[in-house]
């Protein structure tokens, strides 16, 4: 179950990480990137706990 929290947790950062790249550059990158892995743990916690 840990596995798999952390593929969604990763496939989510990195979504969101790329689209903050492609709307603010490198900025946006980083700063998705961290709010995507936020949402994805907060979303994995509810879900699967």
């Amino acid at each position: 179950m840990r596995l798999l929290k952390t593929l969604v947790n990763l496939i989510a950062a990195t979504l969101v990480g790329a689209l903050g790249n492609n709307w603010f550059g490198a900025w946006g990158l980083v700063v998705g990137f961290i709010a995507g892995g936020l949402a994805a743990w907060w979303v994995a916690r509810r879900v699967f706990d």
